[in-house]
């Protein structure tokens, strides 16, 4: 699923601190993307959040119980997740001129 919005597994970990709050190393992104690590509550929590996808469906999917604690998804979160779906098919050029005028517009 994250290859699909190419997503590395750094960029997996970036989105995922910035989009869910859950900061993981790279390296463990990518072992749990092996199966070398098992997928944890928190870990779930970070992967919806990242794939905007809502935890009750992922838990069912992976037999993994949620966290005790509940996050609902904000629209925000959302939105992100479906932008990151939506610049899956831009060239690293065209990427870079986004980020450029994103922060020319975070700077207004």
């Amino acid at each position: 699923m994250l290859a699909l919005r190419n997503l590395s597994w750094s960029g997996t970990a970036k989105a995922m601190c910035l989009m869910s709050g859950v900061c993981k190393a790279a390296s463990t992104i990518g072992a749990v993307g092996r199966g070398a690590k098992p997928l944890d509550a928190e870990m779930l929590d970070g992967f919806a959040s990242t794939l905007g996808v809502p935890v009750a469906v992922l838990a069912e999917l992976t037999d993994i119980r949620p966290s005790a604690e509940r996050r609902e998804l904000t629209p925000e979160v959302v939105e992100t997740a479906a932008l990151v779906w939506e610049i899956r098919h831009l060239t690293r050029d065209q990427e870079g001129m986004l980020t450029e005028y994103a922060e020319v517009l975070g700077r207004k």
